[in-house]
């Protein structure tokens, strides 16, 4: 009788195997990269030593090998939406400059894109950066393999993936992997739990928080307490990402979700999260942005701050990328990019002196394009100056 379960092993080495041969064409601008790359490559060929050493049958140890495999070609789903030609380059670099106001430790992670086939596909994915046992798995099972770096994956629409101004809601899907890495809001449910158990909130501030969290009065029951650490992701991760972007992602929510007034299983009301950012940029009293920057303070000792410095410019309306001085007016850019966008055509056409109508496909054209070139040049130009006061050190 054919043991199935191992001849679908053998099938997925084999794919396993034609995957990593294309993967040998990828040329990335990161030589990290490359290095995690050739960690899938020694990976492999020790699965397949062990396999071929004890011929598993059972499928406990069938299955051990398929996860094995599985992380292979997760690694290789966001490696190949990373190279050269398909990585949204300076995006990415924002966001690590972003990431290295939270985490101390930036280089032992990669930041890498998967491109879906799918326009309002914006996430995070969890699986790699987190499964701390599946490390621990290979390096026990194959002579002490280790990664040095672990991705961080990104999903973005394929069809926007240089498209500058969507790109903001980039900063939003980076709020998750600190929030999960640092445990922020997880730990603000527990306190929540704690203190209106002891009913150390008022009934002004419990009724204003139940306007949104819905189910806060049923905290104390583990599904509502999963829902509602869920909807303060969603309210932390909008948050982060408005110290970097201000209230850019809000225009592209407010669109995308039609301007929702309904919550889901995943995520709040947009018209709340609007709110919640709002109030924050603005500097008003908000329930929500007290408590997670309360939780934020508490287990990062960082404060939710706005992180960008707003651009005053005509560049763009002369058609010339923005020298941009410092990582705050890199973010900035954003802001900036957006705030063209929203002003009116004619406006636009009598800064820029036109004699005749530009169109919005033309204008978004000028905006995205000078946006990109406004970023590459001040990464370019910065890590020369790094380069200039490492050798000057010498």
């Amino acid at each position: 009788m054919i043991d199935y379960t191992r001849r679908l092993l053998d099938l997925h080495i084999s794919q396993a195997t034609n995957s990593l041969h294309k993967a040998k064409s990828y040329s990335y601008s990161d030589k990290h990269k490359e290095k995690y790359q050739s960690d899938l490559y020694v990976l492999f060929e020790r699965i397949q030593e062990a396999i071929t050493k004890s011929n598993p049958k059972e499928d406990t140890e069938i299955f051990k090998y398929k996860k094995h495999l599985d992380f292979i070609f997760k690694s290789l789903e966001f490696l190949g939406s990373s190279t050269l030609n398909l990585i949204p380059y300076e995006i990415v670099e924002c966001l690590r400059y972003a990431m290295s106001d939270w985490v101390d430790e930036t280089d032992n992670y990669i930041i890498v894109t998967s491109l879906i086939n799918n326009v309002e596909e914006f996430s995070y994915d969890p699986e790699i950066a987190f499964n701390d046992q599946l490390y621990s798995d290979i390096k026990e099972c194959y002579g002490g393999l280790t990664f040095e770096r672990k991705l961080v994956q990104i999903n973005l629409p394929r069809s926007l993936s240089r498209d500058y101004l969507s790109s903001v809601v980039l900063y939003h899907e980076l709020g998750h992997f600190i929030d999960i890495k640092l445990s922020i809001m997880e730990s603000l449910v527990l306190d929540l739990e704690g203190r209106y158990v002891g009913e150390i909130f008022s009934e002004a501030d419990i009724n204003q928080i139940k306007v949104y969290l819905p189910f806060f009065e049923r905290i104390e029951s583990k599904p509502f307490a999963d829902l509602i650490q869920v909807h303060l992701a969603e309210y932390f991760c909008d948050l982060f990402a408005s110290q970097y972007i201000g209230e850019a992602s809000n225009h592209f929510l407010s669109y995308v979700t039609e301007k929702s007034e309904y919550y889901d299983s995943t995520h709040p009301s947009t018209t709340n999260r609007i709110q919640v950012v709002k109030d924050f940029l603005d500097g008003k009293d908000n329930i929500i942005v007290k408590i997670i920057s309360e939780a934020t303070k508490r287990v990062t000792k960082k404060d939710l701050v706005i992180r960008f410095q707003k651009i005053i410019s005509d560049d763009f309306y002369n058609l010339l990328p923005v020298e941009i001085s410092s990582v705050n007016q890199l973010h900035g850019i954003y802001d900036y990019a957006w705030k063209l966008w929203l002003a009116s055509t004619e406006e636009l056409e009598a800064k820029m002196e036109l004699q005749k109508p530009i169109s919005s496909e033309k204008v978004y054209s000028i905006i995205n394009n000078l946006t990109e070139k406004s970023i590459g040049n001040f990464i370019t130009l910065h890590k020369w100056n790094k380069v200039y006061l490492e050798k000057a050190a010498i």
